[in-house]
C-alpha cells in the first residue's frame, strides 16, 4: 500500500509539474505577442468583422462537425465493429469529443474519451474493445492529418507562397510518415504471434480493415472537412483584409491547423496566434489584423464545442453504465 501510495503521489506531482508547464509556457507565449501589438490595433481589427463572415464561419464549422460525425462511423464499418452506434450515440460521443479536444490541452484528449467509451462497438471484451476503439479514433486522426497535409500541398501547386516554399516537400514527408503508421498497424495484428506475448497481446486486439470502401469515403471526408475550416478561417480573414485571397488561406489554414497539435499550451493559446501571424504575414497581413483572426477562428470552435460541453453535463458519459 505504501508503494502505491507513494506511485500515486509521484504521478500526481507529474501531472502537476505538466499542468503548470502548460499554464506558464502559454501566458509566455500570449505576453510575448501581447507586446509585439497594440491592443488598440486588435481592437480595430476586430471591428472589421463582418457579422455576416462570423456566420458563415460557424456554420461551415458545423458542417465540418457532421462531416466528422459521418467518417467515423465510416471507419467503424471499415474495421469491423458489430455494434456501430446509432447516429444519436455517435453524435454524443463526437460532441462531447470535441469538447475536450478545444478545451483541454493538448487538443487529443476527446479522442482518447470517445475511442474508450465507444468500445461496446467492438464487442464485449472490454480490453479488445478499448484498444480497437482507441486504434480507430487514432486512424481517424493519422487519416485527417494526411488530408491536411494533401490540401496544402495541393494548394501551394496552384499558389506558391515565397517563403514557405517547402509546403510541398513536408506535406509528402508528413504522408509517407502517416502511411507507414496505418500500414504498421494493418500488420500489427498479423506479426503479434512473432512477438513476446506482452507486446503481442495488445497488438492482437488491433483492428483489421476489413472494408475499404468506407475507408476510402473517410479519406474524401477528411479532405471535406479540412477544406470546411479553410472556409471558415478565410471568411473571417477576408473579411478583415479583403486582399488576402482564397488561394492564400487554403495554404496557410491547414498548416495553421497543425498547430492544434501543439500539447504545451491551454486550448492551443498563444501558438495559435502565433502560426497566423506568421503565416498570413507571408501575404503581408499585419499582426494585428491575424491575431484578430486567430481569435475570432478560435471563437467559432469555442461556441461549437461548447454544445459538447452542455451535452456532457445532460448526460455524462461518465454517469453511463458500461462508459
Amino acid at each position: 500500500m505504501q508503494h502505491a501510495a507513494r506511485r500515486m503521489t509521484s504521478g500526481d506531482k507529474r501531472r502537476l509539474y505538466f499542468k503548470w508547464t502548460r499554464i506558464t509556457f502559454t501566458i509566455a507565449a500570449v505576453g510575448y505577442l501581447a507586446s509585439r501589438v497594440e491592443p488598440e490595433d486588435v481592437l480595430t481589427a476586430f471591428q472589421r468583422l463582418s457579422p455576416s463572415a462570423a456566420l458563415l464561419a460557424i456554420s461551415v464549422v458545423v458542417v465540418g462537425l457532421l462531416c466528422g460525425m459521418l467518417r467515423w462511423r465510416l471507419l467503424l464499418q471499415a474495421y469491423g465493429a458489430i455494434d456501430i452506434p446509432s447516429w444519436p450515440r455517435i453524435a454524443h460521443l463526437y460532441l462531447v469529443g470535441h469538447f475536450y479536444n478545444t478545451y483541454a490541452p493538448g487538443g487529443v484528449g476527446g479522442d482518447v474519451i470517445r475511442g474508450v467509451a465507444g468500445r461496446k462497438a467492438f464487442g464485449s471484451l472490454e480490453w479488445i474493445g478499448a484498444t480497437s476503439g482507441v486504434a480507430v479514433v487514432f486512424i481517424e486522426r493519422v487519416i485527417g492529418v494526411s488530408a491536411l497535409l494533401v490540401l496544402a500541398a495541393g494548394a501551394s501547386l496552384f499558389r506558391p507562397i515565397p517563403g514557405i516554399e517547402d509546403v510541398g516537400l513536408w506535406a509528402a514527408l508528413g504522408v509517407l510518415a502517416a502511411t507507414a503508421a496505418l500500414l504498421g498497424i494493418a500488420a500489427a495484428p498479423r506479426v503479434a504471434k512473432f512477438l513476446p506475448e506482452k507486446v503481442g497481446t495488445p497488438l492482437r486486439a488491433l483492428p483489421r480493415l476489413f472494408a475499404f470502401w468506407p475507408f476510402f469515403l473517410s479519406i474524401l471526408l477528411s479532405i471535406v472537412i479540412h477544406f470546411v475550416n479553410v472556409v471558415a478561417g478565410h471568411a473571417i480573414m477576408q473579411s478583415l483584409e479583403p486582399s488576402v485571397t482564397f488561394a492564400d488561406s487554403a495554404v496557410v489554414m491547414p498548416l495553421i491547423a497543425a498547430s492544434a497539435f501543439f500539447p504545451l499550451t491551454v486550448g492551443g493559446a498563444g501558438i495559435r496566434e502565433a502560426a497566423f501571424a506568421a503565416l498570413y504575414g507571408f501575404v503581408g497581413v499585419p499582426e494585428a489584423s491575424a491575431y484578430a483572426a486567430s481569435l475570432s477562428f478560435w471563437a467559432t470552435q469555442l461556441i461549437t464545442a461548447a454544445v459538447g460541453g452542455v451535452i456532457n453535463l445532460m448526460m455524462p458519459l461518465s454517469g453511463e453504465r458500461g462508459d
